[in-house]
């Protein structure tokens, strides 16, 4: 999973074993780096070519995937286009499911919200 630069050595060198073992597992490698490098640039205008590539590689196992993103496809080129993220709203709502989890049945909402915003404030840069 993680990025092929990022490897150690000997983890780069059974990578590399692997993948002239399996031609289907190179084309998926390459197929999941060129949707890595997309979404890392943001360049969602890319995808509609990629999600081609990929359907039309019949070794590919990403393909099942791929086809999933078209009905939204829209939305996912826009998401993978933008700029802004709402990772900081995910975040916040993790964390108050969190907290309803652990005090599930032993505090009302005033205890919940008063701890919510010690944990948002601790969070703050």
């Amino acid at each position: 999973m993680a990025h092929p630069d990022h490897l150690r050595e000997d983890d780069q060198q059974q990578l590399k074993a692997l993948l002239v073992r399996s031609p289907e597992l190179t084309a998926a490698a390459g197929h999941i780096r060129t949707f890595a490098a997309i979404m890392t640039n943001r360049e969602g205008e890319r995808l509609p070519h990629w999600i081609a590539d990929v359907c039309a590689d019949e070794q590919s196992g990403p393909a099942g995937f791929a086809a999933g993103l078209l009905p939204d496809l829209d939305a996912v080129v826009y998401g993978m286009s933008a700029d802004w993220s709402s990772g900081p709203v995910e975040g916040r709502v993790n964390d108050l499911k969190a907290l309803k989890r652990g005090m599930f049945g032993r505090a009302k909402p005033p205890l919940l919200r008063k701890r919510l915003l010690l944990v948002a404030a601790s969070r703050q840069p």
